[in-house]
């Protein structure tokens, strides 16, 4: 969905003739604000869950969601939200500090290496069956190329900017 939703936008620039770095600084904060959002309904629903843990912080589902009911699990969805609300705090003050002489797409790149680390870690926690290959999921493959890209996409606009 993110990568989808960044290619519309970087189309929607286009299109309207606005420069994208700019814009993408713009929304990635409010990206993670609503992931964050996000992952509560994902709790609410009883997607996306984690291994089963005796830890006092472990949630029990009941037979109505997704998740497997009466079993304690780790709560994966909350542990994703609260880290993709840090993600929108740490980009919000990264832009503030960094707005006068900051370039261009920092902020989104910022987003993209957060976010993939984040996902990447979270998913060695889940236990819903989403596929994958080798010894990793299908979503830390995702995380990886996020990962890349965002290092990659913060050279080449420093590289840019110093011209």
């Amino acid at each position: 969905g993110i990568i989808g939703g960044i290619l519309a936008a970087w189309l929607y620039c286009k299109v309207a003739k606005l420069k994208f770095m700019k814009y993408f600084d713009l929304v990635m904060p409010s990206v993670a604000l609503a992931q964050g959002f996000g992952r509560i309904g994902c709790f609410l629903a009883g997607c996306c869950y984690g291994r089963e843990t005796t830890s006092r912080f472990g949630v029990v589902f009941p037979e109505s969601g997704l998740a497997p009911a009466g079993v304690k699990l780790i709560p994966t969805q909350l542990i994703s939200s609260a880290g993709d609300f840090l993600i929108m705090i740490v980009l919000l003050l990264y832009y503030r500090k960094n707005k006068k002489d900051g370039t261009p797409g920092s902020v989104g790149s910022l987003y993209m290496l957060l976010y993939g680390v984040g996902r990447f870690l979270v998913e060695f926690l889940r236990n819903d069956n989403r596929g994958g290959v080798g010894m990793f999921s299908t979503s830390q493959w995702i995380s990886m190329v996020i990962v890349a890209g965002g290092i990659v996409l913060y050279l080449v606009n420093k590289k840019r900017h110093k011209r």
